[in-house]
């Protein structure tokens, strides 16, 4: 992972795997790495993995087996309110942000449908 300065390494860590469980790559019941493994991929002290899980936990999204190690919730609907509670909280500070610059709705709306849409409209 590449960490950003503006931001405590284990907020990032955390929402990125927020944004694994909630793109499906860690499926509900998916059994998430291990404290150690986590931190040597991330670079960082296990004590900030055991942090980050510690959240993840007490948001509910993670669960601990306590001999098989931690696994994402089995709740699919859980983790889609959960996603979309994370998605109104992005969107809401990226409006804040494009507010700030000067931009309208329509200006946002067409910056977007740019982003998203087909390669020849990008260009």
């Amino acid at each position: 992972m590449d960490f950003k300065s503006n931001e405590t390494i284990y907020s990032q860590i955390t929402e990125y795997l927020k944004k694994q469980i909630f793109s499906g790559s860690f499926a509900c019941g998916t059994r998430l790495p291990a404290i150690r493994d986590l931190a040597v991929q991330c670079r960082v002290n296990p004590n900030t993995i055991v942090r980050v899980y510690a959240a993840l936990s007490e948001e509910k999204l993670i669960y601990t087996d306590s001999t098989n190690g931690k696994f994402v919730t089995a709740d699919a609907a859980y983790i889609l309110q959960k996603k979309r509670e994370f998605l109104r909280e992005k969107s809401a500070a990226f409006a804040k942000e494009m507010r700030e610059a000067g931009l309208d709705g329509g200006e946002v709306t067409e910056m977007l449908r740019k982003v998203f849409g087909s390669e020849e409209e990008r260009r």
